[in-house]
């Protein structure tokens, strides 16, 4: 019996007979409890993905229903029911298959490696879409035979903004083109990574984003970078000078590769990008102690060993942090010669620094009070 009005709009609810397309998810309970606890063993997916899937398959898995009474949107492929357009997270997640055969066919090639049983495939998304990767899609592949099944699902959990849930509708929001409009793309990449809510909600704050530019991106990576290759450019006229690579730098440099790769892998990205700052904060801490300044008149062979160790760190943090900060990943290549990135230790470079300047600008912390302040006139003219 349908209630006398809506508890939302008020209006009284409209009821009408209609017929639809069903995915039938209840018969592949048991293949889907034996994906999803393939994965919980394998620790291939976030633990949000796994409590989700473990929820549904506990309570038992019901067919869902693939299609809607709607003006726009795909039409169902069958005769007879054009009119309905099936629901956006069936066709959505339909559509990883069809772009790879789209694109083997636009590229002459064969796009069965893409689904095989042993691929590895990530699929990134929001909480909220968990069930429609985690369960529905997988389900749509095995009604197929098609044996390449996601294996890393990457879910992450909400950001809000300044405390309060983003709303696009009400302009409480963060726009990229604004962003990049106005600030290093390398600073938006490294606070969005940072920050990101990997295992619990994050917040995005303007104090945050300006504090961990200035101190983190400027005054730790930014400025060891730049005094070191200045250093060299005023006392060295801008030649590398020779020497022998600290052994406990290079143990760290490699114990760094090997964990990056390690966290990339498995889709942690907030920790591997702390882990090569991790070892930026021991670079600093090393040209401290060793006081090049003062060593270039007290002992200057030992200066050159400082400063080949100090080089040699310059040249593996940019190749590190490349898929975080690609621009001044560049910017660095191009100071000191690097070659193509690689995925090992970088040991030769050129011996001559050129073109050396800052590779970040400090931001002024008024702009955290402009930032907020215009955030807010937006949303009230909503």
């Amino acid at each position: 019996m349908l209630e006398k009005s809506c508890k939302l709009c008020g209006d009284t609810p409209i009821a009408k007979r209609t017929e639809h397309f069903y995915i039938a998810l209840s018969a592949f309970q048991q293949k889907l409890e034996d994906y999803v606890h393939e994965a919980s063993e394998q620790v291939r997916w976030r633990d949000n993905a796994l409590q989700l899937c473990e929820r549904y398959l506990n309570e038992g898995l019901h067919d869902r229903a693939v299609s809607r009474d709607l003006p726009n949107g795909v039409p169902v492929p069958v005769e007879g029911y054009e009119e309905k357009k099936l629901y956006v997270w069936i066709e959505a997640v339909a559509g990883y298959y069809s772009a790879s055969q789209l694109w083997a066919q636009q590229n002459g090639k064969d796009d069965e490696p893409f689904w095989h049983r042993d691929t590895r495939s990530y699929y990134v998304h929001g909480k909220d879409n968990i069930p429609f990767h985690a369960l529905i899609w997988p389900a749509m592949l095995m009604g197929l035979n098609i044996a390449g099944l996601p294996t890393h699902i990457v879910s992450n959990e909400y950001v809000t903004i300044e405390k309060r849930k983003l709303s696009t509708s009400q302009n409480w929001a963060v726009w990229l083109p604004d962003l990049i409009g106005k600030y290093h793309p390398d600073t938006i990449r490294y606070f969005l990574t940072i920050n990101a809510p990997e295992q619990r909600d994050a917040d995005f704050s303007w104090r945050e984003f300006i504090y961990r530019h200035n101190g983190e991106l400027l005054g730790a990576y930014g400025n060891f970078v730049n005094r070191t290759l200045k250093f060299i450019v005023k006392s060295y006229e801008g030649v590398i000078p020779e020497g022998t690579v600290d052994q406990q730098i290079e143990r760290d440099v490699f114990d760094c590769y090997r964990q990056t790769s390690e966290l990339i892998e498995a889709a942690h990205f907030k920790q591997a990008l702390e882990g090569v700052f991790a070892l930026i904060r021991k670079a600093n801490k090393y040209f401290d102690t060793e006081q090049p300044w003062l060593q270039i008149k007290e002992a200057p062979d030992d200066c050159k060993h400082t400063l080949a160790t100090c080089t040699y760190l310059i040249a593996n943090l940019a190749q590190l942090l490349h898929p975080f900060l690609p621009f001044s990943s560049e910017a660095v290549k191009d100071m000191i010669g690097l070659s193509d990135w690689t995925w090992y230790p970088v040991g030769t470079y050129a011996t001559t620094v050129k073109h050396v300047k800052p590779l970040f600008e400090r931001i002024d912390v008024d702009t955290i009070e402009r930032e907020v302040e215009a955030l807010n006139r937006r949303a009230n003219m909503q």
